[in-house]
């Protein structure tokens, strides 16, 4: 693995001012493109209810998955509302749980089949703490006219396992109901199933990559901030010196 030496590069580009210049902006703008991708990657990994898509014929049905993305310190219950925001085009028919869940109320669905109200407690422990891609409930989804809707899910409330209360972002999904094609009905679930487990397997090899610590990524992407920085502050601290008389 390559070694920095920063003193022999600080030495380097003291003697030549505008190239220190230069690079130690260069290496200052680098240090902020890692500090915000990090933050950036901080964010994507946030708890996220999201509510899968679909595509369905008029008249035909088609099940979507409704998922909590990561569950860090597990998850003890849940209360949300899932509507549709526009029942003419496709509206509720039915919901389930899955077994996870061994405490449930019956999914409680608008007449016009606008909206459900979902809740389910995990009291047999199911889901872990860092559980990720947990299946909350499954919706059925009936098609009435071509267009397309949004699936909205508003959680009220999610506690973990300790009782701390869990604030998850959310992710809208979209059904779209074609111009009588049956065959869109058929081919939705499988759609929706090969996203949730392209997912869930994108998710265990980043769990795989993280515990590995003796990894080239891990080893050589570690101490790149902390020399960036280094660089940086010195490159700044010896052109000063240069400077003065």
């Amino acid at each position: 693995m390559t070694r920095y030496d920063p003193i022999s590069v600080l030495a380097t580009l003291a003697a030549d001012r505008p190239r220190g210049v230069a690079l130690g902006l260069t290496a200052l703008a680098l240090l902020g493109g890692v500090t915000a991708a990090g933050t950036v990657a901080a964010q994507s990994d946030a708890p996220t209810v999201r509510v899968g898509g679909a595509t369905v014929a008029p008249d035909g049905t088609v099940t979507v998955g409704v998922v909590l993305t990561d569950a860090p310190d597990g998850l003890s219950g849940y209360y949300l509302d899932l509507s549709v925001s526009d029942p003419e085009t496709a509206h509720i028919d039915s919901a389930g749980y899955p077994d996870a869940f061994g405490l449930t109320t019956d999914p409680a669905i608008a007449d016009d089949g606008a909206s459900v109200t979902l809740e389910a407690a995990d009291v047999e422990g199911a889901v872990e703490p860092r559980a990720s891609n947990v299946t909350l409930a499954t919706v059925e989804l009936a098609g009435v006219a071509p267009g397309e809707t949004e699936l909205v899910v508003e959680p009220r409330q999610f506690d973990a396992d300790d009782g701390s209360a869990l604030d998850p972002a959310t992710r809208a999904g979209v059904v779209t109901v074609t111009g009588g094609d049956t065959a869109g009905s058929a081919g939705a679930g499988t759609t929706d199933t090969a996203a949730a487990a392209a997912a869930s397997t994108a998710t265990a090899d980043a769990a795989e990559s993280a515990g590995n610590p003796g990894g080239d990524t891990t080893a050589t992407a570690a101490p790149l901030p902390a020399v960036l920085a280094f660089v940086a502050v010195g490159l700044l601290a010896a052109l000063a010196l240069v400077r003065r008389p």
